[in-house]
């Protein structure tokens, strides 16, 4: 009987032990969670801010070659002024030396 008890106390201290252990794998699963959800909503967030920092990108990379196109044709027309503008300066000139 002394036998029987002390086998029962000490299957009993080993359940209480393992429930210890399991709750402890409870909390560490629990707090790994969280960590987890913390990592996924940061990684989910930086991935927006990705899209938007690229669509933003794309857009300035538009307007930057629209504009290059502007400024390559207003330098065109500029050329074409100065080369107008001399032209014109040489006739006038020649015309004040003309007797």
């Amino acid at each position: 009987m002394l036998k029987l008890a002390v086998i029962l106390a000490l299957l009993s201290m080993t359940s209480l032990a393992q429930a210890k252990d399991v709750s402890a794998q409870q909390i560490g699963v629990e707090y790994a969670r969280g960590n987890l959800d913390k990592a996924d909503a940061e990684y989910k967030d930086n991935l927006q801010h990705v899209s938007e920092s690229e669509k933003r990108l794309t857009e300035a990379q538009n307007r930057l070659s629209d504009d290059r196109q502007k400024a390559a044709v207003s330098k065109k027309n500029l050329d074409e002024a100065k080369a107008k503008y001399s032209r014109a300066q040489e006739l006038l000139d020649q015309a004040w030396k003309k007797p």
